[in-house]
């Protein structure tokens, strides 16, 4: 598989994407760019696919045909008769270990402690000794605000800050890109100030992100770039002054009327 393209300088690039469940397709050509650096938020009703489009990209989901660059590689695109063809196994996970995800749902290990949570991948994966890791994952404990509760184990801390140190706990894998899965949706609103406050930080901190959002105050205020979709389709793309402030597309408009 050719796996090289000249645009180095896009961390991440998806081109026709299609992908379906059985007779249902989720995905009907979705195509989007993210610049290094870069934060793009994608917002849109439940059901329009964001969801999905997200999984796919780091391969939490196969898509039917399309392509998928990550850092000018290709993680995969079509084969000669049109279907989606990943790369060898070996290159997969080089790209894929450049990318960070944070669900819906905290997924920390209950069993081990704020600081061991973090300390679990590089240990495991990457094979950084105790020693290595341990100075990393404090300061990135520092970073969200939970030095303190490094030997709590989750189950005492409230879903705030469990969503913040699972965003700790990727970064602690030093990956190149951050995707964001609805960060905010299982917390309450003054919860969801603390994790979206941290979210804002890395972006002041030029980190790549690709958010899947219904918090539009953010969406507007941090994003680079707004991706609107609904039904499988990007409807309307563009700058947050764009999209929040004139919309082009009716669909647009009437879902930013009852969301702001």
């Amino acid at each position: 598989m050719e796996n090289t393209t000249n645009n180095a300088e896009y961390m991440l690039r998806a081109r026709d994407i299609h992908k379906s469940f059985r007779e249902n397709e989720v995905l009907k050509g979705i195509s989007l760019d993210v610049c290094r650096g870069e934060v793009l938020s994608i917002i849109g009703p439940s059901g329009s696919g964001k969801s999905t489009l997200l999984r796919c990209l780091n391969y939490l989901e196969t898509i039917d045909s399309g392509s998928i660059e990550v850092k000018g590689k290709y993680l995969v695109k079509n084969n000669d008769s049109g279907r989606a063809e990943y790369a060898p196994t070996k290159e997969m996970k080089e790209m894929l270990g450049c990318m960070g995800m944070v669900f819906q749902q905290f997924n920390l290990f209950p069993h081990m402690t704020v600081l061991e949570n973090l300390m679990e991948a590089p240990t495991q994966v990457k094979k950084q000794t105790v020693e290595e890791i341990r100075p990393i994952a404090e300061n990135l404990l520092r970073k969200v605000g939970l030095y303190e509760k490094r030997n709590e184990y989750p189950s005492r801390l409230s879903g705030g800050q469990q969503q913040r140190v699972a965003i700790a706990r990727a970064l602690a894998m030093k990956p190149d890109i951050m995707l964001f899965d609805e960060p905010t949706s299982a917390l309450d609103p003054e919860l969801t100030v603390e994790v979206l406050q941290t979210m804002r930080e890395m972006a002041a901190e030029r980190i790549t992100m690709v958010v899947v959002t219904h918090e539009m105050t953010f969406a507007r205020d941090v994003s680079n770039h707004v991706i609107f979709m609904a039904d499988g389709l990007i409807v309307e793309q563009g700058r947050p002054a764009e999209i929040f402030g004139c919309p082009k597309e009716e669909r647009t408009r009437l879902f930013l009327r009852n969301m702001l």
